[in-house]
Formats: structure tokens, sequence, C-alpha cells
């Protein structure tokens, strides 16, 4: 399927979310690295967490102005960092001291990289941003282009224990994110992960559980088509909850 055939057959949710993502971006760019200024501290966490050899690649997805990337450069040989924002990425330029790292714009739901190009991927804070539809081709096209054994991390909302301070977070956050936000949270997201072939070792809460990080390592050999997975092909174009019914 070409990229122009694939944009042609998107539905009205998934066409109002990039062109949501192309103008909130746009705007949001220069002020970005002030708003997420708490994380700072998480992204040395997280590059912390995968045990990297010196020629390693990785792989930033929604990589944003850059910052885990930037986390990940003293560890990796290479570090390439993409997102849909060109706004984005030009702070991100402008701030990298990093030889090893490059960034480029490209659709995370069609990587434009071969299969099994990275031995880790990472992506923080842009799964719950997504349409269900859009994230699990995320999932799967990060999950194809990570080498068998490979880490792969996720950084994004979680709730804190406790019914009560589990419901203030949500309703807080909930105030200036979109829809998305409370079908992902409430989502079986580690169900999600191992339909596309990822076998989680850790959940970590962060930032006083407002968010969790998964990592764990690719398994089989995933292609475009589906991942494969010992005892045969799983499809991707399932949901994640059918995933999480058969593990009941």
């Amino acid at each position: 399927m070409t990229r122009a055939t694939a944009q042609a057959e998107r539905t009205q949710e998934e066409r109002d979310y990039y062109a949501l993502q192309r103008s909130v971006y746009s705007i949001f760019a220069h002020v970005y690295d002030a708003v997420v200024f708490p994380f700072r501290r998480l992204r040395r966490e997280v590059a912390g967490m995968v045990d990297l050899g010196p020629g390693a690649r990785v792989l930033d997805v929604a990589t944003g102005t850059g910052q885990q990337a930037f986390a990940f450069a003293e560890k990796a040989r290479e570090v390439v960092g993409i997102d849909l924002s060109e706004a984005m990425l030009r702070v991100a330029r402008r701030k990298n001291r990093f030889p090893n790292v490059t960034f480029q714009q490209a659709d995370a739901s069609e990587l434009p990289f071969d299969d099994a190009s990275f031995d880790a991927s990472c992506v923080s804070f842009a799964l719950h941003e997504m349409p269900a539809s859009v994230r699990e081709r995320v999932v799967r096209e990060m999950a194809r282009v990570t080498k068998p054994g490979g880490a792969f991390i996720v950084v994004d909302y979680g709730l804190p224990r406790g019914r009560l301070a589990g419901s203030i977070v949500y309703k807080a956050i909930k105030l200036y994110e979109r829809d998305h936000y409370a079908t992902f949270v409430k989502s079986d997201i580690v169900a999600l992960l191992e339909s596309a072939g990822i076998e989680i070792s850790e959940q970590r809460p962060a930032l006083a559980g407002v968010a969790r990080i998964l990592s764990g390592r690719r398994s089989g050999g995933a292609t475009r088509a589906g991942v494969e997975r010992p005892g045969g092909v799983a499809n991707l174009d399932g949901s994640a909850a059918c995933a999480a019914e058969e593990r009941r």
C-alpha cells in the first residue's frame, strides 16, 4: 500500500488526529520544554533502564524536542528521533549537541525503516494522544523495526493506586487531554504490546503514579503483515481487548 493510499483510507477520526497534531504542535513547540520540565529526570531514568551495547542503535518515537533522544545519546552509537511535527523537530535540531543523534519527520504508523533496524525502541507520552487504530499500528511498526531480543520501552500516563487518588488524577488530566486519553488509560496496554510480540518484563510507576514505564523485549520476527510468535503468526488487526480475553 502506498502512502497516498493509506492516507486516503484513513477514518475521519484518524484524519482529525493528524490534522490536530499538525496544528497544535506548530504552536506548542516553542513552549513545550517549559511545560514538560518536570519530566526531565524521568528521561534519564528511562535511558538507564535499557541495557545497550556500545554499537547500539536506538529509535525514539514521538521524540518531540528531543529530550529522550538526548538521554539515550550517551549510551548508544546512534539515536534516531522521529516525530510528525516539523516544528517540534526544528527545536530538537537547534538544541542537539550530540553527533550521534539525528532527527527526521515521519509517521510512526508507517516507519521508513527496514525490519529489525534498531536495538531498542522507545515511545514517550504519545500513545495516549492517538485513536486506538493508530495506536495499534504504531506499536506494530515499532515492533517490526526492533531486532528480536531488542529493548522496547513505553512511557505514558497511568493512574495512582487507590480509588480516590486515581479518580482525582484522571479527572485533572482529562481537563487538558483529549478524549483518547480516557480510552488509553483504561485500556489494557500490556495486552496490546503482547499482541505485537513484546514480552513485558517490568512495569514501574513514575511521577507519583501519574505515569508508568513499561519495559520489555521483542520476540519473534515482526513484519508489516504481522508478528511471528512461537507457534504461529499473530495478526495485529485484532483489538487489544481480544488479546486480553484470550489471556484470561
